[in-house]
C-alpha cells in the first residue's frame, strides 16, 4: 500500500519509483468514481522479500514532489506474513474507533477517511456537524481492528491535515453517538 500520493502519479510512475525495490509484478492507483486519483495504490512484487524492502526503503521518498508513504497492504487475501497478534490492547476496551479533534473546517468525512488510513483500514469516518451543517472541527473514524484503532492515536496524534496539527483518542463514547454539549 502506497499513500500521500500526489494526484499527478499514474500507475506507470508508481510502477517505475517501486521498481527500486524489487520486480513489480503490478500497480494500481485508487481512483473515485469519477476517475480522478484518491491519493494511494497498491503495488504487487514478485517476492514477499521485495515488498519488504518496499516498506522498509522506500517510505519517505518523494514522487512527484510529494513525500510518499509505503507499508504492508492490510486488505490482500493472500495471508502472507504471519497472522496478527490478538490481545495485548493496553487498558481500555480496545475499541475500534478514535475520536480526531482539530479539524479544519473544510475537512470532508474523505479527507478524514483518507488520512486516517495510514494506520489501518477504515471502515467509516465521520465529520460532526452543528444543527447547521457546519462542521464542530471533529470527527469520529472506525477502524476495521482494535490494533489499528490504537496505532492511530500513537501514529497520527499530532499530524498534520489541511494545515492543522490533529489531536487523535480513543473515542470513549463508542460509536460516534454525541449529543450537544460542549
Amino acid at each position: 500500500y502506497v499513500g500521500n500520493l500526489s494526484w499527478e502519479v499514474a500507475w506507470q510512475d508508481l510502477k517505475d519509483h517501486m521498481r527500486d525495490a524489487g520486480n513489480v509484478v503490478h500497480a494500481e492507483v485508487m481512483t473515485e468514481a469519477d476517475g480522478r486519483s484518491k491519493g494511494c495504490g497498491i503495488v504487487e512484487f514478485e517476492t514477499a522479500e521485495e515488498a519488504k524492502e518496499a516498506c522498509d526503503n522506500l517510505s519517505d521518498t518523494e514522487l512527484k514532489g510529494r513525500m510518499i508513504f509505503v507499508r504492508e497492504d492490510r486488505e490482500t487475501s493472500s495471508g502472507g506474513g504471519g497472522a496478527p497478534a490478538h490481545g495485548g490492547s493496553r487498558g481500555g476496551g480496545g475499541g475500534t474507533s478514535v475520536y480526531v479533534g482539530n479539524l479544519a473546517y473544510e475537512t470532508s468525512w474523505q479527507d478524514l477517511k483518507d488520512h486516517m488510513r495510514q494506520a489501518g483500514n477504515v471502515d467509516q469516518a465521520n465529520v460532526l456537524k452543528n444543527d447547521d451543517g457546519r462542521s464542530k472541527g471533529c470527527g469520529i473514524v472506525v477502524y476495521q481492528n482494535p490494533r489499528d484503532a490504537a496505532r492511530a492515536t500513537r501514529e497520527l496524534q499530532n499530524s498534520v491535515l489541511h494545515g492543522r496539527p490533529i489531536f487523535v483518542r480513543e473515542d470513549r463514547e463508542q460509536g460516534g453517538k454525541r449529543g450537544g454539549g460542549g
